[in-house]
């Protein structure tokens, strides 16, 4: 399979919700903010926060992005692997949340590239879409939310 932009899937804010308030989700997943300065002012609960400007730049960081991801996300007792859920996203998901997964999909062996251990995906409309389907201020989901900057 190639590894273009083809290959990642695109998660809608609700899917994001519901798997956020999930106690037990089907499946593992981690949301990877890579927002730089505009960060600031409120970020999804538990996310990752990698900025693209230094992952684009930054090799090392890349592979410390690959641990975060893999790191607390398989149970102990799990037998076999489940694919881990990595939801990219910036502002509005159109250029650094792709790139970044792009990337990310690119950076990955030719063994975990086929092992399937990373399902990657972007965050339709990034954290302004989040924000205006009403999550920036449901603070089970949203941390660190400032209200006068997304208005």
């Amino acid at each position: 399979m190639q590894r273009s932009i083809n290959s990642v899937k695109y998660l809608d804010a609700s899917e994001l919700h519901k798997m956020l308030l999930n106690k037990k989700p089907a499946a593992p997943f981690k949301v990877v903010d890579v927002r730089g300065s505009d960060f600031l002012g409120g970020h999804i609960k538990g996310c990752l926060h990698f900025p693209y400007s230094q992952l684009k730049h930054d090799d090392e960081y890349l592979q410390e992005l690959k641990q975060a991801l893999l790191s607390n996300t398989q149970p102990e007792s799990a037998s076999t692997t489940v694919p881990i859920k990595c939801i990219f996203h910036c502002a509005m998901s159109q250029q650094r949340g792709p790139s970044a997964a792009l990337l990310f999909l690119r950076s990955l062996t030719e063994d975990e590239f086929n092992s399937g251990i990373f399902e990657v995906y972007i965050l339709k409309g990034g954290f302004i879409h989040w924000v205006s389907a009403g999550y920036g201020t449901d603070a089970k989901v949203t941390e660190d939310y400032l209200d006068y900057l997304w208005q």
